[in-house]
């Protein structure tokens, strides 16, 4: 006969759980396996692309990550490096905010108010419709070669972006909960502070955090057609003597500035929509 089978304990059972449980792994411990990986990721490539440089690609073309670092290292201890660093920040954070404001103005009372949208929406579309670049000779003619060429044609391009998610984000604001507030005394300045503002709040923040690399794009190029410093004039001037060293060391300085531009950008919007993340972790 066959051995009547015992029922396992409680120990055997919860160790049987543990067993079969998957492994957790701390959000700070992943954090950093992420950063290593990385990190590796681009020693491999920075490595190879030393290595294939003038084995496999002229040299001439794609230079070498060593020569670049010499390049960026020159322009640190002679200032040409953070001089027009700082230029190129200057005007993409000036043009980002002149943008950014009109966009999120004109986008809030086109949405909210029907008859002005109507009558301004054609407008405005005409005008997005409109090649960027064909407005940089008429921004030259009125703003000449300073500051204020960068800062429009910068402006021109975040406006769009921020206005639209802003007109859309607006419209998307449920009309009941509208109507409800409304039964309930409010005026009209609050309910578009205390209804249409908040609701509309994560279409702004995707199209302010869509519009930063936009804006820096705006810089560079209004400095590569018409300028004498700033990053898009150090890329241009590198391309024209054909020395990718110095072409690479202008686009790793832009890549830094975005990338800081983009965090400071994206710590600001998380903070603003706060409310939002903490109200769907409750429900």
């Amino acid at each position: 006969m066959t051995a009547p089978v015992r029922p396992a304990s409680q120990a055997q059972l919860s160790a049987r759980r543990r067993r079969k449980a998957p492994v957790r792994i701390s959000p700070a411990r992943r954090a950093v396996e992420n950063l290593v990986i990385q990190i590796i990721l681009i020693g491999a490539f920075l490595v190879l692309w030393e290595y294939a440089s003038d084995r496999w690609v002229p040299k001439l073309m794609v230079s070498k990550p060593s020569d670049i670092g010499a390049q960026i290292w020159k322009w640190t201890l002679d200032g040409t490096f953070v001089r027009n660093l700082w230029v190129t920040v200057q005007a993409t954070a000036l043009g980002f905010l002149l943008g950014a404001a009109a966009g999120m103005v004109l986008g809030f009372l086109t949405g909210a108010w029907r008859r002005v949208g109507e009558i301004l929406q054609p407008i405005v579309t005409a005008f997005y419709t409109l090649p960027r670049l064909a407005l940089a000779p008429l921004f030259l003619l009125w703003f000449g070669l300073g500051m204020e060429f960068r800062v429009m044609f910068s402006a021109t391009i975040v406006f769009f972006l921020v206005y639209y998610n802003t007109y859309f984000g607006v419209r998307e604001v449920s009309q009941e909960l509208i109507a409800a507030v409304r039964i309930m005394g409010a005026n009209p300045l609050q309910v578009a502070l205390r209804v249409i503002v908040p609701s509309a709040l994560v279409w702004v923040a995707a199209g302010l955090k869509i519009s930063v690399p936009y804006a820096l794009v705006g810089v560079v190029v209004a400095e590569m057609l018409a300028s004498d410093e700033g990053m898009g004039f150090l890329l241009s001037r590198g391309a024209s003597q054909f020395s990718a060293a110095q072409t690479f060391a202008a686009i790793f300085g832009l890549l830094v500035v975005a990338l800081v531009v983009d965090w400071l950008i994206t710590a600001l919007t998380n903070r603003a929509l706060r409310w939002k993340t903490a109200g769907s972790m409750q429900n």
